[in-house]
Order: C-alpha cells, then sequence, then structure tokens
C-alpha cells in the first residue's frame, strides 16, 4: 500500500499543509494515521478524498458543507464536476484525480472532450504539457508513483500517433526535410512526437527515428534523406558524446544539415555553434519554425 506525507498531500492537490491540517481540526476530515513513531501519513483513499473535497471546494462547495456529506455523495458530485462538456482552471485538478484513481475512462474522456472543444494542439499544449509537467516534478519528489506517470504517458503517446496519422496534408514542403530522433539515454517520447506533429502541421517533411539508434545508421539516415535540419533533446549528461560524434560527422556533409537542440545540455555544445541552434522550449521552437516557413513560403 502506498502511504503519503502530508507535503506529499500539499504537492498533489496544492492545499498548503497547513489548510489541511485546520481542515482535520475544524471538521474531522480524514484524520492522518500515524506511525509506532508517531509520524502521520495517508494511505491512498486518504489522497483520493482529499483530492475529491479539494475539486469540490474549488467549485463553490464549503468545506464545512462537504465535511456533513456521506462519501457516497462526494463522489456523485465529483464524477458530475469531472464530466461536464466545459472546462476550467479545475480540469488540471479532474485529470490529476483520474490518474491517481488510473481511471482510463475518466480520463479519455476529459481528455477528448477538451480535444472536441478546443483543438488537439491546444489541448496538448495548455493541458497536456503543464499536465505531464506537474506530474514529472510529482514524481521527482515521490510524491507521485511510476505507474501513474506511465499510465498517462501510454494513453497520450497513443493520441499523438492517432493525431499524426490523421493529419490532412495535401502537400509537404520538400524544402523542409527534418529527422527527428532521441539518443538512448533520453526519455522524451512524448515531446518528440508532438514536435513531429507540429513539424508536419506546418507542412514539413518528417521523419521520426525513435530512439536508440546507432550513430553508423543515424548518419545513413541523414545522408539518404538529406534533410534541412535535424531536432533532438539532450536532457541526459549521457547523450552529450554521442550528439558530439553525431556533430562531427554532420560538419564534413554536404548538404550540411542544422541540428537542433534542446534540452537541459543543450548548452554543452559551444565548440559547435557554427552547426546548432539551441532551443529553450517549444515556444522558442514554434516562433523559430514560424520565421522559417514565412521566408521559404515567401
Amino acid at each position: 500500500m502506498a502511504i503519503y506525507t502530508i507535503n506529499d498531500i500539499e504537492k498533489i492537490t496544492g492545499v498548503k499543509a497547513h489548510t489541511i491540517r485546520i481542515w482535520e481540526k475544524r471538521y474531522n476530515i480524514v484524520p492522518p494515521k500515524r506511525t509506532a513513531t508517531n509520524i502521520r501519513f495517508y494511505s491512498e483513499s486518504d489522497l483520493r478524498k482529499i483530492s475529491n473535497i479539494v475539486l469540490l471546494n474549488h467549485n463553490g462547495y464549503k468545506i464545512s458543507e462537504i465535511s456533513e456529506m456521506p462519501e457516497a455523495k462526494i463522489d456523485t458530485l465529483v464524477a458530475s464536476h469531472t464530466s461536464v462538456e466545459s472546462f476550467s482552471i479545475d480540469s488540471l485538478d479532474a485529470m490529476t484525480l483520474s490518474i491517481l484513481q488510473l481511471d482510463e475512462q475518466k480520463f479519455l474522456h476529459l481528455l477528448d472532450t477538451n480535444i472536441k472543444q478546443d483543438g488537439f494542439e491546444s489541448t496538448f499544449e495548455n493541458m497536456l504539457l503543464p499536465l505531464l509537467d506537474k506530474l514529472h516534478i510529482l514524481w521527482l519528489s515521490g510524491s507521485m508513483k511510476r505507474v501513474h506517470e506511465e499510465f498517462v504517458n501510454t494513453i497520450i503517446k497513443r493520441k499523438l500517433i492517432h493525431a499524426i496519422s490523421n493529419l490532412n496534408i495535401p502537400k509537404q514542403n520538400e524544402s523542409l526535410k527534418v529527422i527527428c530522433f532521441l539518443s538512448s539515454n533520453e526519455d522524451q517520447e512524448l515531446t518528440c512526437l508532438h514536435t513531429e506533429y507540429f513539424l508536419k502541421k506546418n507542412n514539413c517533411t518528417v521523419l521520426n527515428l525513435g530512439k536508440n539508434l546507432y550513430l553508423d545508421d543515424l548518419i545513413d539516415s541523414v545522408q539518404i534523406v538529406k534533410p534541412k535540419f535535424i531536432f533532438t533533446f539532450v536532457h541526459e549528461r549521457e547523450s552529450i558524446q554521442y550528439l558530439k560524434d553525431f556533430l562531427i560527422k554532420c560538419a564534413i556533409m554536404n548538404p550540411r544539415p542544422m541540428v537542433i537542440l534542446s534540452g537541459y545540455y543543450a548548452d554543452q555544445f559551444s565548440e559547435y555553434k557554427h552547426l546548432i541552434k539551441s532551443i529553450s522550449n517549444f515556444d522558442e521552437l514554434k516562433h523559430f519554425l514560424s520565421s522559417l516557413s514565412s521566408k521559404i513560403f515567401n
């Protein structure tokens, strides 16, 4: 059974530990359990209940009112608020709750409703990216379990692949060929797929090679395709040498592609500045590609 500290509860729900203690004292909401050494902790069911309470509180219910509700009524109200056809600031709360419960049906309903309302691209950038950032931080801090992150990653990966396959692009721009790849140490598959989606939607010709490529195979693909740009991530230190070896090979190619690097260690390649462009975030990438497209199409 997973257990959580009050600090874990604060990070996941966004409610201050001090506020949770007040709720416990005044309204007897989810009294904490204690270890043999008198350290307070919460179970998974406690976390779900507190998350439910927070969701209802954000939707206008007073804590005093919620504290008197039977659990069945709380569950019913939460279900109604996570099934509505319009979304608000509480969307992330509802999605986080469905992830904690590993409730694929509820998560998909929330996701599909938002896609129908705002479109796939807007949903990914304004909802899913912040959600993934939040989950990753919670996982690193130990507040979220690996299974929760894998659960949501698997669903979003399916959605991205489906969105890419459904793109209706009459003719891709052959002058904007791009290869995307990840070195074997990187775990940025969703962002790589999203980049592929964005590039293809903007009429780029994209070859996504995924990860675990031998260096010679990657070089062969570049020589065959002759891309104008190569896009990859470098979040892990172990990827640095692989990419430096790759850049050395790129330097003698004709034509020579520009390598677009994004990630924590993208600043480790200053000696190759004539070969690379460093991108710090997705907004910067969008701006770069937009300016590039306007030059080529005009």
